[in-house]
């Protein structure tokens, strides 16, 4: 007779301890430790990178089209004339009648005389009709002054850039780069009706609104 078979019983496989380190890395306790330290890195990248934008200055954005006019020419390339520029703009508001011409109603505003325009002209431009002067004003004896007025309605809009020659007498030069400002600006864009310029200005000087082209006045 066929000696009896045991039956075999498999052994459990053996596992080997888990040391404390180990078991302790995949705990909750330190997902949430992991998490954390995440969560502050990105924090500080953020803030790092809000410290690099908020050092810009912040833009500026035109009150009216006279003052964006002056923003467009420091948009690149900016206006950059070999002697100094240096502009101002204005709009006043309900002072003259609907209809008045805009030469006239800047004679009445600046006060100037006859005397004081070396040129005058007028020139139509998208829905405006512009009155440009170059004006020598007594007492600034190398300066010049190059205006830009136009009628919004009752309203007076101008443009004022000073230029800073180098004698009494209006140059070539500043003719020359007059002629560059005005086709700059003067563009039927910049004179739509019903919209300003899409244009900002950032200004190192929170007390600048305005830039200055060329080089520094002295």
């Amino acid at each position: 007779m066929p000696p009896s078979l045991s039956p075999v019983v498999p052994r459990p496989p053996r596992v080997a301890p888990v040391s404390g380190s180990r078991a302790r890395a995949g705990s909750p306790r330190s997902l949430w430790i992991a998490l954390g330290v995440v969560v502050v890195a990105a924090t500080a990248l953020g803030l790092g990178a809000l410290d690099a934008l908020t050092r810009r200055p912040p833009p500026l954005l035109p009150r009216h089209r006279a003052e964006a006019l002056c923003f467009a020419l420091a948009q690149p390339p900016a206006y950059a004339p070999p002697m100094t520029v240096q502009p101002s703009a204005a709009l006043v508001r309900g002072r003259f009648g609907a209809g008045i011409p805009a030469g006239y109603a800047i004679q009445e505003l600046m006060g100037f005389s006859d005397d004081c325009i070396l040129r005058s002209w007028t020139q139509h431009v998208g829905d405006f009709v512009i009155a440009i002067h170059w004006l020598r004003l007594p007492g600034a004896e190398n300066e010049h002054w190059l205006v830009l007025a136009w009628m919004e309605g009752a309203d007076l809009a101008v443009c004022n850039f000073r230029f800073t020659g180098a004698s009494r007498a209006l140059s070539a030069e500043e003719r020359a780069w007059g002629q560059r400002l005005i086709r700059r600006v003067l563009v039927a864009d910049n004179f739509q009706q019903a919209a300003l310029p899409a244009v900002a200005l950032r200004v190192a000087d929170d007390r600048t609104t305005m830039p200055t082209f060329g080089p520094p006045a002295h």
